[in-house]
């Protein structure tokens, strides 16, 4: 059979060298297409719905939103576990999938059950469906400071003016704004004014929410043509909300202007976000899932440079994240790895085989065969990562081991006299079966690695699928194009044909293999000879191998300097934002001291990931100099003695970004995971604190987390029914009226004015004496 394959090949060599041909030029073509990321590109067995409810209590919350979203989607086929998280006004749910789910299925028949239960939920709920994929975090973040406008002016800039510039670049998803304050009006109502005309508050709300609103009349046909006709009220000038008329008594309008000051405001927002120790905007760039990351970071760079030009000069952008120098300098050095592997097998060969000719031969497999798993990698829809690069790497030893061993036996072949088209074939018939046994051990062991599940699978897959393509294309072309280029390039060397085999060997050989295969002969008999010693030493490595096994740390993902890292903080359950603030400005001071951080960002009541957050939970992304002493381990090291000495009551973790990325995508439980049930709130407290403080005797504990959460103190007013009643109030009433003095009561929901019931009080403090808002934006 290999005898006939020879000859297939020398009959169809022109063939098959255009074949190859096509297959490189293609990779070289793909080589442009192919995105670039810093892991491959997956989709996570997971989705998350965020539910924002206002400020709605624990209990209610779990009551009206968490429990009946639980419950409806509990049906959707796939779910393995649903976890949840209730805070005030806030819940997290995360439906976990089997991993052969189809996770955009999946997210439909979610989105579809909540749908339906929708009109049965609060009318003041807001939901956010996400599925996971690693194009949910920000590949470029940046900072708004001003050291003379306000929150308002920063917000309103970079809503208006710079995220719809971002959102044109080609491969830009999603433009994230943390931070700010949206400006409003606030429309101050006096009680007394209030009370003088008889009138309730909720007709000064009824007033201005039907008067600034904007709604189609019909359709009307006039001069031959059609008009859409529409009804508009919208009002945008102080003078227009004084104007508006909330009642007549006795034939004369009573106006806002007569009940109310009219004054310029911000929303209230219960988080705070900063940059450099400043109040910030902060702007986070998505990338689509399937966009190139160093295409998309470039084009955003461009557009800042162009935003910046156009900035008033006391804006100052700032980054404080780009995920494209990690995935530059990471792609970077892995492609430095695999040109110093190819330089270095061209110079190993050139120095032991001192012949030119086989050097070419056996060097231009390399790159075709690169070339074609590149080709591949883009019908498989891959990427350029770590792992797809670290395949081709790993594939290049055995690759050119192909190629050398095919061309060494026609070397020999032409040294016996044969010509080169015989010994291509000669070459052929022996090595084939040798050839298929010797590659396909390899891609015996990767191969396996494909069918993986979970997380592993996400990151060895993609390697595994890389590099057996590229062992396949090796052994490919070994078979049918080595031969086929070795028949046109290499010569019958000049002289009397020889007639021994070890003779016609060495004739391939240059000097420095000649005597390292003597060398090694003499070894070998003297190995042989000693079989005892040789497996004495054997089993003495193999034993100290086991050893330093068990000395060896573990992990996910291989220490690296990412030149940032993350900065996760929790206070003590129920601590204000202003008391968290002040903690805060105090490790912010650590931050602006370390010479080695370039930019910090922080966010207080709100978080990088997909998750609800409460005020006195947060994280800093801080971000270091690329020229800089200490690495980033010793930063970490040196920041977290200062915090937890000075600090005691804050908890601090320093994850890196990759890590924190990947655990909160997957949100992987820890190994053993402890539930405790019980009706009695206190009571499953109580005995969690006892389970966590008995576990540090289990031996191989050592970390130990409590995710009971203390939500923080609240304060509960009960009506009495009777002196409502009396007073012409329910319950409902009071609801609104106690609504309307803290946090106010959403008038119209739009983008143009709108409004926010306040209700003031003379003895309250100036910060709550607030009875009316109108929201523009």
């Amino acid at each position: 059979m290999t005898v006939r394959l020879g000859d297939s090949v020398e009959a169809h060599g022109r063939a098959l060298v255009l074949v190859v041909a096509s297959f490189a030029l293609a990779g070289i073509l793909f080589i442009f297409e192919l995105p670039i990321a810093i892991f491959p590109q997956t989709d996570f067995p997971r989705i998350v719905i965020l539910v924002d409810n206002g400020i709605a209590p624990v209990d209610l919350q779990m009551l009206t939103v968490t429990r009946p979203i639980e419950e409806t989607i509990r049906i959707v086929p796939g779910i393995t576990t649903i976890r949840s998280v209730t805070s005030r006004g806030s819940t997290e749910i995360s439906v976990f999938f089997r991993w052969d789910v189809d996770i955009l299925n999946a997210l439909h028949l979610v989105q579809g059950r909540i749908a339906q239960i929708t009109p049965s939920l609060p009318a003041s709920a807001r939901f956010y469906i996400n599925r996971l994929t690693f194009s949910v975090f920000p590949m470029i973040g940046f900072s708004i400071t001003s050291a003379t406008r306000t929150a308002a002016d920063l917000w309103e800039l970079a809503y208006y003016d710079i995220a719809p510039r971002l959102y044109r670049l080609p491969g830009v998803a999603e433009t994230r704004i943390v931070g700010g304050r949206q400006p409003e009006y606030h429309v101050l109502v006096d009680p007394e004014r209030l009370n003088s005309y008889g009138m309730p508050l909720t007709k000064v709300v009824d007033a201005i929410r039907n008067s600034n609103m904007s709604a189609p009349a019909g359709m009307m046909q006039e001069n031959h043509r059609l008009y859409l006709t529409t009804v508009t009220g919208l009002m945008r000038e102080r003078a227009q909300i004084e104007d508006t008329i909330v009642d007549v008594i006795k034939g004369t309008p009573v106006l806002v202007a007569n009940l109310a000051h009219v004054v310029p405001g911000e929303r209230p927002v219960y988080n705070i976000v900063t940059a450099n120790g400043r109040p910030a905007v902060l702007v986070n760039v998505l990338q689509q899932s399937d966009g190139n990351a160093v295409e998309i970071a470039d084009a955003v760079n461009r557009e800042l440079q162009e935003i910046r030009k156009s900035s008033p000069p006391d804006i100052d952008l700032s980054v404080f994240y780009d995920q494209s120098i990690l995935v530059r300098d990471s792609i970077s050095g892995v492609t430095e790895s695999i040109v110093i592997g190819f330089l270095l097998s061209v110079a190993v060969l050139v120095v032991f085989l001192k012949n030119w000719r086989t050097t070419v031969v056996t060097s231009l497999v390399i790159p075709i065969a690169t070339l074609i798993a590149i080709v591949f990698m883009k019908l498989f829809n891959m990427s350029f990562n770590l792992m797809t690069l670290g395949g081709l790497a790993a594939s290049i030893g055995v690759v050119i081991d192909d190629a050398i061993v095919m061309v060494e036996n026609i070397t020999v072949h032409l040294s016996m006299g044969q010509s080169p088209a015989q010994a291509a074939r000669s070459a052929i018939h022996e090595l084939t079966p040798a050839l298929i046994g010797s590659t396909l051990t390899p891609i015996v062991v990767f191969v396996p690695l494909v069918f993986l599940g979970g997380i592993t699978a996400v990151f060895f897959r993609a390697l595994a699928m890389t590099l057996v393509t590229a062992l396949l294309a090796s052994l490919f072309l070994a078979i049918f194009f080595t031969p086929v280029l070795a028949r046109l390039i290499l010569k019958t060397p000049a002289g009397p044909a020889g007639t021994d085999l070890e003779r016609a060997e060495q004739a391939g050989e240059g000097p420095l293999l000649r005597w390292l295969t003597a060398r090694y002969e003499a070894t070998l008999r003297w190995s042989l000879e000693h079989t005892g010693l040789i497996l004495a030493a054997a089993g003495g490595v193999l034993a100290v191998s086991i050893l330093l096994y068990y000395q060896l740390g573990t992990g996910f993902l291989p220490d690296m300097d990412e030149g940032a890292f993350v900065l996760d903080y929790i206070m003590p359950p129920g601590t204000s934002l202003e008391e968290t603030d002040r903690v805060l400005r105090h490790i912010e001071r650590f931050l602006r001291e370390t010479p080695e951080i370039e930019g910090y960002s922080r966010r207080t009541g709100a978080r990088l990931a997909l998750a609800i957050a409460e005020p006195n939970t947060g994280d800093f992304l801080i971000k270091l100099k690329r020229q800089r002493k200490r690495s980033l381990e010793d930063v970490i090291a040196e920041l977290r003695h200062k915090i937890t000495n000075s600090e005691p009551a804050i908890e601090v973790e320093f994850p890196h970004i990759l890590e924190d990325l990947v655990g909160d995508l997957a949100w992987s439980p820890q190994p053993i995971e402890i539930k405790v049930y019980q009706d009695d709130d206190r009571v499953h407290k109580q005995v969690a604190r006892e389970i966590e403080e008995w576990l540090p005797k289990v031996q191989g504990v050592v970390d130990i987390v409590n995710r009971t959460v203390v939500i923080g103190p609240a304060a509960n007013f009960r009506v009495d029914l009777d002196k409502a009643q009396r007073a012409g109030f329910g319950v409902r009433d009071i609801a609104e009226l106690e609504s309307a003095i803290l946090d106010g009561e959403l008038g119209t929901p739009s983008r143009s004015p709108a409004w926010r019931t306040w209700k003031s009080s003379r003895s309250r403090p100036r910060s709550t004496a607030r009875t009316f808002e109108i929201i523009r934006s």
